[in-house]
């Protein structure tokens, strides 16, 4: 009886039954117990809290509510906002519970035309009209025990991916008392409003200013400037006007104080190239801070820009039929090796976008410290910077770059000591023809030279870069219209990399971890290096196609100006000739479509054989586990009724 017991306790079908008992169990019993405990396999941790959000959330000294708007019955008819919603509830709640009661989590459903609707609007919340003539909210209201308060009106499934970002910056800027104090020193149409003259529409600015003013309390220093305010703690620099010396000198002073400094200078801004003069004053194409760079340790080579042929973005170049996809290697997306891993202004970074960028250079001898960021790659070239004016042909930059088989430094930090660019004090006064002024006039003033420093006070903090058309949205971000919102959809991690060197020049930290989670496009990188050696093997066929056209048209060129002694028009040499060609043509025309046609199959190959990893491999490895499983089972157990 036993053992007849036994064996029909290990039927598979009574197991198999079991299983399903189990498994809907298992469901009721942890249906709210896996809101808080996940197994998050994403490479990027994007469903996880990270130990940025509970430094945030275990560093709340005074407590804060959050209210939380979800329409979660109208959201039904719409599974995607459903999921959404119902995900943003569980990980507050997971805040919640990570903030030792600092968190006071409050979920309110506004129900058609009641008072909790009411509430909804009066809090600023944007509702969604459905078919059925209802609004779906899904907002959210931040406040403290004062009058700070924020809000995310309606949360975007556009940025699902930064989900978590968008929560702790929101509950950081809350709970902050005070932000860092950043000046901006710039020529670019940044702000909202910039460069709006007579009767044009007011522009909403860049996407990166909106999110400097969210984070730091920023405030513009205009170009007549002739001292750095005293309450400023970083000095934020991005492509500046030609400064006089005394502009300079203050901005060196500012150093020697001990204030920090994020400079990103440009040998060719696209932004400013494109812009129209009727747009408003111009500033130069080109930027620099003269001496400043030599007294930090380091230089950008002048009128030259990086050309990369591993990092090259593809663009679309041509309109209709004409449209074809080709790699543009004045434009880089960095990645990988090339974003420095070790340092936490790029450690999670993904991918930056850079645009004619120039080359950092360290000087010889310099007490500084020189740190590579953002390197180009090995397969790079140093090109004149007149090659990226009118509408550059990609092929033929490809072709001009000749790699050195070394990588250029394109963004890097300068630490350590560093001496005054104005060793003899303060610069004589200049009038307005640029002459030295001899202080006769009454409303002149003496320099006061009493409190020059001609040394730091204390190890610099510099941040220096190459390119500042990163900065611009159509490099780095989508910007969509939701409902009168502008919703930011990053395609890039250029804005991360300007906040993170504000953040670490600030000394503070606690939001790093969460800009690297914020990309929502990724390269697929076998993919990539699969399509770039046969494009390299396309454009050599190309060329040689190119080369044999010309050869052969000078030698028609030639045969024609002979004189036939049959008096034919061609000679059979001609024809010949002209017969030759043509094959040469065929022969090369198919040789360029078989590389093409091997592209195609080897990234279908890929594909095919990813797909039959996913699908069917998986799922046969764990079939043969199982019957494997079961056959050792059956064995034991056949076994144990020998012996008994």
């Amino acid at each position: 009886m036993k053992n007849r017991l036994i064996r029909q306790a290990s039927s598979p079908y009574l197991v198999g039954i079991l299983a399903i008992v189990l498994f809907l169990a298992l469901n009721v019993v942890f249906q709210d117990v896996g809101n808080k405990a996940r197994l998050d396999l994403t490479e990027d941790r994007l469903y996880s809290i990270s130990d940025s959000t509970r430094h945030v959330l275990g560093s709340l000294e005074e407590p804060i509510t959050l209210t939380y708007f979800f329409s979660e019955n109208t959201a039904r008819s719409y599974p995607q906002i459903f999921s959404y919603g119902r995900r943003i509830r569980d990980l507050l709640r997971s805040y919640e519970s990570l903030a030792d009661g600092k968190l006071i989590l409050e979920i309110v459903e506004p129900e058609p035309f009641s008072e909790d609707e009411d509430r909804a609007v009066a809090a600023g919340m944007q509702g969604v009209p459905t078919a059925q003539g209802q609004s779906l909210y899904m907002g959210l209201v931040v406040r403290d025990l004062t009058t700070r308060i924020d809000r995310i009106p309606f949360f975007a499934q556009e940025r699902e991916d930064l989900l978590e970002y968008d929560l702790t910056k929101l509950i950081a800027s809350v709970s902050e008392e005070t932000l860092p104090a950043v000046s901006l020193l710039t020529t670019l149409p940044m702000a909202p409003g910039a460069y709006g003259g007579y009767g044009a529409p007011a522009t909403p600015g860049w996407a990166v200013y909106q999110q400097l003013v969210q984070m730091f309390d920023l405030s513009m220093l205009e170009d007549d400037f002739t001292s750095v305010p005293d309450n400023i703690s970083i000095l934020l620099i991005i492509h500046p006007p030609m400064l006089t010396d005394q502009q300079l000198y203050a901005i060196d002073q500012f150093i020697m104080k001990g204030g920090r400094v994020a400079a990103f200078l440009d040998p060719f801004s696209e932004k400013l190239a494109a812009s129209p003069m009727t747009q408003g004053p111009r500033g130069p194409e080109d930027s620099t801070l003269g001496p400043l760079l030599a007294s930090w340790g380091v230089a950008m080579i002048p009128d030259m820009i990086i050309g990369d042929v591993e990092l090259a973005q593809r663009i679309n170049m041509g309109d209709g039929s004409a449209r074809t996809v080709k790699d543009y290697p004045l434009w880089l997306a960095i990645r990988g090796d090339h974003l420095a891993r070790h340092d936490p202004v790029t450690s999670n970074l993904e991918q930056i976008n850079l645009a004619t960028s120039g080359v950092l250079v360290p000087q010889d001898g310099a007490t500084s410290t020189f740190e590579p960021l953002v390197t180009s790659s090995a397969v790079s070239a140093l090109l004149d910077v007149e090659t990226a004016r009118g509408l550059p042909d990609p092929d033929r930059i490809m072709r001009m770059i000749e790699p050195a088989d070394k990588s250029y430094p394109l963004i890097a930090r300068i630490t350590g000591d560093i001496a005054s660019a104005f060793p003899d004090g303060p610069p004589q006064a200049t009038d307005e023809t640029g002459q030295e002024d001899n202080g006769t006039e009454e409303t002149d003033k003496p320099v006061d030279d009493r409190n020059h420093l001609a040394q730091s006070t204390k190890p610099v903090a510099i941040i220096i870069g190459a390119d500042t058309d990163l900065f611009d949205d159509r490099f780095w971000v989508q910007v969509q219209n939701f409902f009168g919102e502008r919703v930011l959809v990053p395609v890039a991690d250029n804005a991360n990399l300007l906040i993170n060197s504000i953040d670490q020049l600030s000394g503070s930290d606690a939001l790093m971890g969460l800009r690297g989670r914020g990309v929502t496009r990724r390269p697929f990188d076998v993919v990539e290096k699969i399509r770039s050696a046969a494009d390299a093997r396309f454009r050599q066929e190309e060329e040689r196609l190119q080369d044999e056209l010309a050869l052969t048209e000078s030698r028609l060129a030639e045969l024609e100006n002979e004189t036939s002694e049959s008096g034919q028009l061609f000679s059979a040499e001609q024809d010949a000739e002209a017969e030759r060609f043509r094959k040469q043509v065929l022969d090369i025309r198919q040789q360029l479509r078989d590389v093409q046609r091997n592209l195609v199959d080897d990234i279908t190959k890929l594909g095919s054989r990813l797909a039959f990893i996913n699908i069917a491999l998986v799922p046969v490895l764990l079939i043969l586990v199982t019957l494997l499983l079961t056959a050792l089972r059956r064995r034991r157990n056949g076994k144990r009724r020998q012996q008994s």
